[in-house]
């Protein structure tokens, strides 16, 4: 993702992109995710005894998590405390990010050093062979590091990239329409978070005191927004078993869960016919009563042009179930095949862990860094002192550290974000949820056979 837009490559599976890596032969012993034994990360040397080359190196790096003109003052920075090592960077367009790595690693090329990984797919990359274990260099990153994001770029153990955002969700809502409705507003504290009963009860009647919209979700189609739901109700991520590849999202609390969100749309509560692109201009226009989100989107409502009295809550939970929110952002992946490990190895200490990280060096920090000390730059933005905003850095902080869940892992991660989007889609469109999650256990049960 790109720091001026949101964060939604970190997410979406393109179809085309899909079926492109999904068609790569799977390593064989691959269904943990951890990479092949090929010793390039026993000998490694420790974070604290890296060195800079004598000589000049250059790191071919490939990128789609930022434009390169944000990253420029990095690389500058970089280049000066490290003067024999150059950084060549190339951004791409999330959508083909995987055909290019596919292509750059799939065969063992060694010429590209480091790229940006996607951290639901550290489990695939993993298995294709394209990730080097990094926890013999930097050990244990806890203390530099938030939870869920090592989490999501640790298989079996083993730290497989090194992370470098994480992400969170809101509940914005529109002061105006909820007025109004005479409708009380959601209270900020984690602790008496509102319900998605509740938010949906009150969207309707926000619509029938004049709101266009009752509740609007951000990545509408996403496995990243609607993953809480099943898991709330105690659903689980979607499969169990060896690797995570026996599917498991027709289960009694999946089926639950996606009747409530397919009643949202079949009731108008929440509308049809807006793609993920565009849903955040529906809150934005003043039309929507409740806006489950990313803070990214903070900017755009603040804007003084937009006139929109907003504020925001912890994301909702289903009643009787368990707080859970979305999580997971970019990581750095290491290519085993590089020549210039050392070098790579120094740039992602500098990238993930030194100071702030990289975010220390950047104008605007559009996600939310996953090193802990770059926390305090990323709440001093102003967005953050804007008194509509006031209560998101204290929800952000505890849902990070309490709540957050990370997406799905295992290496039929990218089938699964596919089927997924197209199940969540019917759904959305009237087909029943049984009918739509039945369909998608079949087509995963098949689409994971090669690995298996």
């Amino acid at each position: 993702m790109r720091v001026t837009a949101r964060p939604r490559r970190t997410i979406v599976a393109v179809a085309g992109v899909a079926l492109a890596i999904g068609t790569l032969t799977a390593c064989s012993g691959g269904t943990s995710g951890t990479p092949s034994d090929d010793g390039s990360s026993s000998s490694l040397p420790k974070a604290s005894d890296l060195k800079d080359p004598t000589s000049p190196v250059t790191l071919n790096y490939v990128g789609a998590a930022y434009a390169s003109d944000a990253l420029k003052p990095v690389f500058a920075k970089f280049e000066s405390e490290h003067p024999n090592i150059k950084i060549k960077y190339e951004s791409v367009p999330f959508n083909d990010l995987n055909n290019i790595l596919s292509v750059r690693l799939g065969s063992g090329g060694s010429d590209l050093d480091i790229y940006d990984a996607d951290m639901p797919r550290t489990a695939a990359y993993a298995t294709r062979g394209w990730l080097t274990d990094l926890t013999p260099v930097f050990g244990d990153i806890s203390s530099k590091v938030d939870k869920a994001s090592i989490d999501a770029s640790t298989i079996d153990g083993k730290l497989l990239a090194m992370p470098l955002q994480t992400s969170t969700q809101l509940l914005y809502y529109n002061k105006a329409l909820l007025t109004k409705a005479g409708i009380a507003f959601p209270s900020p504290d984690p602790g008496q978070r509102t319900t998605w009963e509740k938010v949906s009860s009150d969207g309707a009647k926000a619509q029938a005191a004049g709101a266009k919209h009752g509740l609007v979700f951000d990545q509408v189609d996403r496995y990243y927004q609607e993953q809480p739901l099943p898991e709330s109700l105690g659903g689980g991520p979607g499969a169990t078993g060896d690797g995570n590849l026996t599917p498991a999202v027709n289960s009694e609390q999946w089926v639950k869960a996606f009747e409530w969100f397919g009643k949202q749309f079949a009731d108008g509560i929440s509308p049809r016919g807006i793609p993920a692109a565009e849903t955040a201009n529906a809150f934005a226009a003043g039309q929507t009563a409740f806006f489950a989100g990313g803070p990214w989107w903070a900017g755009m409502f603040a804007d003084p042009k937009a006139k929109l009295e907003f504020g925001v809550a912890p994301y909702p939970y289903f009643a009787g179930g368990k707080a859970i929110t979305p999580t997971g952002a970019w990581s750095l992946g290491l290519n085993p095949n590089s020549q210039n490990k050392e070098a790579a190895l120094i740039f992602m200490n500098f990238m993930g862990l030194e100071g702030n990280g990289f975010t220390e060096y950047i104008e605007t920090i559009g996600i939310p860094p996953a090193n802990l000390s770059a926390a305090a730059k990323y709440f001093a933005q102003p967005i953050f002192a804007d008194p509509r905003m006031k209560e998101a850095e204290s929800i952000m902080n505890y849902e990070i550290a309490n709540t957050a869940t990370t997406r799905l892992k295992t290496a039929g991660y990218i089938e699964f974000e596919d089927v997924m989007t197209k199940a969540f889609s019917d759904i959305i469109n009237g087909t029943p949820a049984k009918q739509a999650l039945d369909k998608a256990q079949s087509d995963l049960d098949s689409a994971w056979a090669k690995y298996r």
